[in-house]
This record gives structure tokens, C-alpha cells and sequence, in this order.
């Protein structure tokens, strides 16, 4: 058991105010113990299904994260993948509690063009609840998918979860997530010659060109472009070798680009250079006339000297 307990100002400040309040109850009392979930749940006089909600709540905020490796075998282990399920009961308590989910729900019954049964009322608040996602969050991530004709919703969970690991909490981050793929994926795989969606690793692959790289569009769209010209396919393994270089090199522009295609054809033509042999001059014939002096005859000159002698005869 901690003798003491630091909480940070951002948690206070902001966790505090947005969690359940029984939530953050098990979280302190966890941190204190680092008791079973039955043990936590004994203390808070709470069910043990409460507790392991609340664990998954701030597992999916980042938090017992540095408690977690330091615990024991003994102290629980969050299970961030195990999605709750929510009685009819429970919803209706979190919806008179909460406008802004009873607003998601009417909400996501337009987009989907359907009425929301039980399940899908569950799924949709755990993404709240367990997954730590902003209602307005939410309403974007129905929205993205939706507009994509995926209208599936285990489609829309798994981007929830993939949501959630990539710490897009925020309206801002769901944005830009959104407008990545949109635009700047779309734009490459028609650079690739490709009109169809990515699969999870060519998006990892751009993510990195795009965000780690921080490579323009139009060097991204060159490299896919020598890419196919040199291979014959969408090969996004070597188009990463030349990005990689570029990025290496500095690369921040087209211009950029230019200049390294003219210093690698100067490099090229000057290694050709080396590698030929200098020509050597032919050698000249050898015959006995060799060291012969021809001379150079002025003919008009010739006929005046014949001029001159007839006229003498």
C-alpha cells in the first residue's frame, strides 16, 4: 500500500471534473493498494464489474500505465481490448445524467440511417466510456466513417480502438486525422496508380512520409511516381529507400529534388569518365615517304613563268 499519492495538475484540473466519480474513486484507491479488483471494489463498496469498467477507463486515458509495470504479479492487469457491456439500466442512468449522449445517439441514428438497438447503444457509449473518447469526438469518428459508405459497426468500433491507441482525444486530432486520409492518402495511392482503400501497413508507411518525414505532397507523389517507372508496381518498400534518402538529404522541395538528380548525373558522367581509357592517337602509317616534305605549288604562278618563256621563244 502507497503511503502517499501524487496526483499532477493536469489530472486534477482536467481528469477530475470529466470522469465518473466512481471511477475516480477506484482509480485513487488502486494506486493506494494495488488490490484485486475484488479487493478495490470491497474498499469502494462497489461491484467488481464497476472496478474493472474504471480500469479500462483510465487505461484508455494512459494512466496506471507506469503503475502497472511497477505493480507486482499480485496487482491487476488492465485489459484495455475487453470491451464492456452495458445493461439497458445503465444506459438509461448515463443518459439522463449526460444531453450530450443522449444527443450522440440521435445523432448516430441519422448517420446510420437505422434505429440504434441495445448493442449498438452499448458499443457507441463504450467508446466513451471505456475508450476515454470525446463525445464530439465520437460524432466526427461516426461521421468519417459513414462517409466512406462503412456503416458496419464493428467496422466503426475497430476504428474507435485505433482511435484511442493513436491518442486522437481531441476534435483538433480528428481532424487532421480525418483530412490525412482523405486527402493525403488518397493522393498517393493515385500516385501509385491504386484506386482503392490502404491496407494498414501502406498507411503506416505514409503516415511516416507525411507526418515522421514531413515530406510536401509533391515529393511524396515524385517518389511514388519513380516508384512504379523503376519497379513496374506499387511497391511502397522501395519508395520508402527513396524517401528515406531524400529525407536524409535534406529534402524539403521539389527544387530540392532537382538539385540532387543534377548532382547524381554530374557524379555519374564524371565516374564514366574515369572508368573509359583515354583514346590513344592512332599511329601514323610508316612507308618511305615518310619523311618526305611535299611542297605547296601556287599554279598561276607557274603559268606566268610559262607566259614569260614562250614570249622569250
Amino acid at each position: 500500500m502507497a503511503d502517499n499519492i501524487t496526483l499532477t495538475k493536469a489530472f486534477i484540473e482536467q481528469e477530475l471534473p470529466a470522469a465518473p466519480p466512481l471511477y475516480v474513486s477506484v482509480y485513487l484507491m488502486t494506486i493506494a493498494t494495488g488490490g484485486t479488483a475484488a479487493e478495490v471494489a470491497g474498499k469502494l463498496g462497489a461491484t467488481e464489474t464497476d472496478v474493472l469498467y474504471a480500469w479500462g477507463y483510465w487505461k484508455g486515458k494512459g494512466y496506471l500505465q507506469e503503475t502497472e509495470e511497477k505493480q507486482t504479479k499480485q496487482q491487476p492487469k488492465l485489459i484495455a481490448s475487453q470491451r464492456p457491456e452495458y445493461s439497458p439500466a445503465e444506459l438509461a442512468v448515463y443518459m439522463q445524467k449526460s444531453e450530450s449522449m443522449k444527443k450522440l445517439f440521435q445523432s448516430a441514428q441519422q448517420k446510420l440511417g437505422k434505429m440504434l438497438n441495445h448493442n449498438d447503444m452499448s458499443m457507441l457509449f463504450s467508446f466513451h466510456d471505456w475508450l476515454g473518447l470525446p463525445v464530439d469526438v465520437i460524432e466526427l469518428l461516426l461521421s468519417y466513417c459513414t462517409a466512406n459508405g462503412r456503416c458496419g459497426m464493428r467496422y466503426i468500433e475497430k476504428v474507435a480502438l485505433g482511435w484511442a491507441e493513436e491518442g486522437i482525444t481531441t476534435e483538433e486530432k480528428a481532424v487532421e486525422y480525418i483530412e490525412l486520409r482523405k486527402t493525403g492518402f488518397r493522393t498517393i495511392m493515385k500516385a501509385f496508380g491504386q484506386n482503392r482503400l490502404p491496407v494498414a501497413a501502406e498507411e503506416t508507411y505514409m503516415k511516416t512520409w507525411l507526418q515522421d518525414y514531413k515530406l510536401p505532397m509533391d515529393v511524396v507523389k515524385m517518389a511514388c511516381e519513380r516508384t512504379v517507372m523503376q519497379t513496374g508496381k506499387a511497391s511502397f518498400a522501395y519508395a520508402e529507400k527513396i524517401l528515406k534518402s531524400w529525407k536524409d538529404a535534406g529534402v524539403k522541395s521539389m527544387e530540392d529534388v532537382a538539385a540532387l538528380d543534377q548532382a547524381f548525373a554530374a557524379k555519374k558522367a564524371q565516374n564514366t569518365a574515369a572508368e573509359q581509357p583515354a583514346a590513344q592517337a592512332a599511329p601514323k602509317k610508316q612507308n618511305r615517304f615518310i619523311n618526305y616534305t611535299q611542297s605547296e605549288w601556287d599554279f598561276a604562278e607557274l603559268e606566268r613563268l610559262e607566259r614569260e618563256q614562250r614570249e622569250k621563244w
